[in-house]
């Protein structure tokens, strides 16, 4: 069976050959099994040019059912590989977007966008680790009156100016050989992004109402690239909504951010693709209402071993009838070096999830490290043992 056939059967809460195995690899690896005389930069065109020969393979050789991650622009977060994958003009009749490097150090460089729109103007910062890793420092609805700044925001370019051939190029030259997982923000993910989640979350209880026209803002401008993202051909979206788990109350994500997720959800499956629901952090409390919104998978299921508070099989017993579940390895015990602890974790997820399909093994986080042949025996212990009788 072809790997994206088999992950498909599983997304759709179906029974595949076996359980298939997904992980994202973490930059601190990929830098240790790229070619070493390839930049980071050269390697993401490498990947661009030969996606088989290159992040296929690589993750072939460890045992992984291949599984491409592109990632759409998380502003001030991830900046540099969406301009390569699928460019959008700098400039407009409204919008007029400079940027430029404002420091450097060994291995580090911050960069400082300035923008101009008929509204007013918007800048933001951020800083890249070799080139790549890249962090905020501060964003564009930045200071005590940021409703002043929503004007300006509406003049963000229409996702109509994208040039998708890039992406769709790629797609087309992976076919069925690994499941394509388009990392992309959903409304509240994009809203912290350019608010920062600590303002944010205070936003909810000074200004309300705020929060409500920015999540519309938001929303509407991804229900429209959602759409533009379903002409590439790509077989699903990781619809990041990481800033849900960092521990909501209940009502807060059901008043705030349910509503404007389900809008996001029906325009990608309008688009034709399909959606994991990314949470790598806390969201027992309203796992039924993250699953109302309509999507096919859930990921990471993080445990409380780590950053979140989900337990695989409870979640499974909620709401495995509903929705593929999608992770619930933690990776860290890859760094451990004993074999043992490695297949019990393995053998654990199978066992929790498993049953009656709708389950796709993966890591909850990127794995950063490994000792020397535990990735490989996680592959193949699952190849093994996550076969249905």
């Amino acid at each position: 069976m072809k790997v994206a056939e088999r992950t498909r059967i599983a997304f759709q809460r179906g029974i595949p050959d076996r359980v298939p195995i997904h992980s994202w690899l973490g930059l601190p690896l990929i830098q240790t099994l790229k070619p070493k005389n390839k930049t980071m930069h050269e390697m993401l065109a490498w990947w661009i040019d030969d996606p088989l020969g290159s992040i296929v393979k690589m993750q072939a050789d460890l045992g992984f059912d291949p599984m491409i991650t592109t990632y759409s622009q998380h502003i001030g977060e991830m900046e540099i590989w969406p301009r390569m994958l699928f460019p959008r003009p700098l400039e407009t009749a409204d919008w007029h977007e400079t940027f430029y490097e404002r420091a450097r150090g060994e291995g580090w460089r911050e960069h400082q966008h300035h923008i101009h729109t008929p509204a007013g103007d918007l800048d933001y910062s951020y800083r890249t680790e070799d080139g790549y890793g890249t962090a905020s420092q501060d964003y564009m609805l930045k200071g005590d009156k940021p409703e002043e700044k929503l004007d300006a925001l509406r003049y963000f370019p229409s996702a109509e100016l994208y040039d998708m051939t890039i992406l769709k190029g790629m797609v087309e030259k992976v076919g069925s050989e690994a499941w394509w997982l388009h990392h992309c923000p959903g409304p509240w993910d994009m809203a912290a992004q350019v608010r920062g989640i600590v303002n944010l979350s205070l936003d909810i209880y000074d200004r309300p109402g705020f929060v409500h026209e920015l999540m519309r803002i938001c929303t509407d401008w991804l229900k429209g690239f959602y759409r533009r993202l379903g002409e590439t051909g790509i077989h699903s979206i990781s619809m990041n909504e990481t800033w849900v788990g960092v521990g909501l109350a209940p009502k807060v994500y059901r008043k705030f951010i349910q509503s404007y997720e389900q809008e996001c959800i029906a325009a990608a499956h309008e688009a034709g693709y399909l959606v994991s629901f990314h949470n790598c952090g806390r969201g027992t409390q309203f796992l039924e209402d993250m699953i109302d919104t309509g999507p096919d998978a859930l990921e990471t299921i993080t445990s409380k071993a780590t950053s979140g508070d989900f337990d695989l099989a409870d979640v499974k017993r909620r709401v495995g009838q509903r929705v593929c579940l999608f992770g619930g390895f933690n990776e860290h015990l890859l760094k451990s070096g004993d074999p043992a602890v490695v297949q019990n974790e393995v053998k654990r997820c199978i066992d929790a999830a498993a049953a009656g399909g709708g389950y796709v093994l993966r890591t909850t986080g990127q794995i950063f490290h490994s000792e020397p042949g535990m990735i490989e025996l996680m592959c193949q212990t699952a190849r093994d043992y996550g076969r249905y009788n």
